[in-house]
């Protein structure tokens, strides 16, 4: 069993990788900032055990529903209680978490990080492009 594009697609996204067609076009600042460790991830496609790959689809799957539900609880956002049912407050904050759970999961059961230049500043060590000033 091989990923599908779709699959990979899905993986990057939760990782916090750009999906592009060719790498050419994430050319910034004179490298390609977005994707140096993105050939990590396609290495590890590759390198997976059909349990491994498996599991990687499971942590997809898990993820893909957390964001789901946190697309849902947007509609909550302004209501605390709803006749006698009482809403969660923390609900997004804790999907939130729940997301950054199986994310690591997923990098684990990959073996490897999440792009480092990600702006999904969810574990709050993340944060876009950094260039060295000389001068």
């Amino acid at each position: 069993m091989a990923f599908t594009e779709q699959q990979k697609g899905r993986v990057l996204h939760h990782l916090g990788y750009p999906n592009w067609s060719m790498l050419s076009n994430g050319i910034q600042l004179g490298f390609p900032a977005g994707g140096q460790p993105l050939f990590l991830v396609e290495q590890a496609f590759k390198l997976l055990t059909p349990d491994g790959e498996a599991e990687v689809t499971n942590d997809i799957c898990e993820c893909d529903a957390i964001e789901c539900q946190l697309t849902d609880a947007r509609s909550r956002f302004r209501a605390l209680e709803l006749g006698e049912l009482k809403l969660n407050p923390q609900e997004p904050r804790q999907l939130r978490q729940e997301l950054q759970w199986w994310r690591n999961k997923l990098c684990d059961d990959l073996g490897v990080a999440p792009n480092p230049r990600s702006m999904q500043a969810l574990s709050g060590d993340a944060g876009g492009i950094n260039a060295r000033v000389i001068g």
